[in-house]
């Protein structure tokens, strides 16, 4: 078995303790796997704003950039405008739980693609910069999301 690296003990890291932090500090979005989601940010509380506003989104819109020549940035890009397709044609009932779902869904192959490419670029080019802050934005949201996921189609 192979040992893990700094960067992937810190993915993992994050994981854990993004499944884990409402359980263990009582933080939470405010919001049940079961409740609507209107994608008002402005209904949430403010640091999963912040999160949204200012990490999630800006990072997601960095992707624009490098579509051109990367197959990854193309996929985060389409992964990001498909995930929100539900919510813009009221086919069903979104809820958190199916939001999770379609993030899951949408953004995994962005994650796989991104991990598989982390190794070879250089974290000090912009490009290699993006691909880790992705990677850490996709592995906090996809936690909280499978988690949410799990709560209202398993659970």
């Amino acid at each position: 078995m192979s040992k893990l690296s700094w960067f992937w003990r810190l993915v993992l890291a994050a994981i854990l303790i993004a499944m884990l932090a409402p359980l263990a500090l009582g933080v939470d979005s405010g919001l049940s796997p079961e409740s609507p989601w209107s994608g008002q940010v402005e209904e949430v509380p403010l640091w999963l704003r912040v999160w949204l506003l200012g990490v999630l989104f800006p990072v997601f819109l960095a992707s624009l950039f490098f579509v051109p020549r990367s197959l990854e940035a193309r996929a985060a890009a389409a992964g990001f405008i498909l995930s929100h397709v539900p919510m813009a044609v009221p086919l069903f009932d979104v809820t958190v739980g199916v939001v999770g779902l379609m993030h899951l869904i949408c953004w995994g192959p962005a994650l796989v693609l991104l991990s598989r490419k982390r190794a070879k670029v250089d974290p000090k080019t912009p490009f290699g910069l993006w691909v880790h802050a992705m990677l850490g934005v996709l592995a906090g949201s996809l936690a909280f999301d499978l988690r949410d996921a799990l709560l209202y189609f398993v659970f």
